[in-house]
């Protein structure tokens, strides 16, 4: 059942993000506030978690909680790149006043999710149909909430997150004005429709490539706030029209940065992302031995905040003679020490999350065990996955001589 499955995967997402903050031991308001509405969501999503769960309007409660999970990935990523910028030179660059900024920002929205899953819930009438289970009081408790009740459920509407503009109009328009989630397919062809209307197709290359935009956590659909996020201010004709040019997005705003970007980076670069480094030392070390800069970074949120800060550096070296990424497949995102997230689609993540910023640089997927889900390199451009040595070894030897045109490592399974 897909509430189910969706709901289980959400929960995990929860207590992750729960655990994190109590590691942080921090007792900021803030942090306390995205704790208590994390565990909030957990406590309502835990009776949908189970296998002898049952009850109608499924894709409705489905969509509202993939909605929730969307939201509550991003703001996983914003509290690692907050833990690891205090202690890790590699991303000292960041403003923490900028980061806790986009905290804050979270916060509203995982509550504004929280109203929506509720008034979803009720909707449907689950609450309704499973007042007698164990679980129904607690459920009771938390819609009779002051943070829930003093919130209308009648005049909270999605759009009331995008401002006024186009966007708000297409959605309104094409997808409907209480619509909270919906999936990236009826999304595409809505936006092929609203473009049309401009007397320009939209070809599906291009349709693609801003779906991969908005939905970055791959949850199978688009959001409002997603939607927003992505505009950074222009209108959605603008947006549209940039990725129909094939014109790469800005850069971070200079308020968001403490020192230079690209400040110490060089050519030939390549950036490993993997949560154990140590397994690659050999592999590292021979880079450098043929002068390449290498740059190791732990996690996904990390590797995503690192490239915003340095993107008007590494467009311009945007070559696979000059610059090219290693990751592996399949992460944990947090210090093992201090508790396990593992993320079970990292590699596909952050290839995902460099094409739809037209980054054109190589991508090889290094892993073990888990390559059998890896086929999705076939998907994207240059793009590889190995478990052997000797194609990492050669794909490294190419950079650095400059090369460029080497294939033999790209596609799924990639072997010399």
């Amino acid at each position: 059942m897909e509430v189910i499955s969706a709901a289980t995967t959400v929960c995990a997402l929860c207590m992750s993000i729960v655990q994190w903050i109590d590691q942080l031991a921090q007792k900021e308001e803030l942090f306390v506030q995205i704790s208590s509405s994390v565990r909030q969501i957990h406590q309502i999503l835990m009776p949908f978690s189970s296998a002898t769960f049952k009850g109608t309007g499924e894709i409705e409660l489905s969509q509202a909680i993939r909605s929730v999970g969307d939201a509550l990935q991003r703001t996983k990523e914003h509290l690692v790149v907050w833990k690891y910028k205090r202690s890790q030179r590699i991303i000292a660059f960041i403003n923490p006043g900028a980061q806790i900024q986009k905290l804050q920002d979270d916060q509203k929205h995982i509550n504004n999710q929280l109203i929506v899953l509720l008034t979803a819930i009720a909707a449907v009438g689950y609450i309704r149909d499973h007042a007698k289970d164990s679980t129904s009081n607690s459920l009771s408790d938390l819609t009779e909430s002051p943070s829930i009740s003093d919130a209308s459920t009648n005049t909270l509407v999605p759009l009331e997150e995008m401002g006024e503009g186009d966007a708000k109009t297409f959605w309104k328009d094409f997808i409907g004005i209480k619509v909270n989630f919906v999936t990236v397919d009826i999304f595409a062809l809505r936006l092929q429709s609203w473009y049309n209307e401009f007397n320009e197709s939209l070809p599906k290359k291009t349709c693609d490539r801003i779906i991969m935009r908005l939905d970055e956590f791959n949850c199978g659909g688009i959001t409002p706030y997603n939607l927003a996020r992505a505009l950074e201010g222009a209108t959605l004709k603008q947006f549209v029209d940039r990725y129909m040019k094939g014109l790469k997005p800005s850069s971070l705003p200079k308020s968001e940065i403490i020192t230079t970007p690209g400040r110490g980076l060089r050519t030939p670069l390549l950036v490993w992302i993997d949560d154990t480094p140590d397994n690659n030392a050999y592999e590292a070390s021979q880079a450098r031995l043929l002068g390449i800069m290498v740059i190791e970074l732990s996690s996904t949120a990390i590797a995503k905040a690192w490239v915003e800060a340095n993107l008007d550096f590494l467009r311009e070296i945007d070559h696979p003679s000059s610059l090219r990424f290693i990751s592996d497949n399949v992460r944990l995102e947090t210090n093992p020490r201090e508790g396990l997230f593992l993320n079970q689609t990292a590699g596909q993540n952050f290839l995902q999350y460099l094409r739809a910023r037209f980054f054109e640089a190589p991508v090889l997927i290094y892993t073990g065990l888990s390559i059998g889900s890896t086929t999705y390199v076939n998907s994207y451009e240059a793009a590889g996955s190995t478990t052997d040595i000797r194609t990492v070894l050669r794909y490294i030897t190419s950079l650095g001589a400059g090369h460029g045109e080497d294939n033999l490592w790209k596609g799924f399974k990639g072997a010399v």
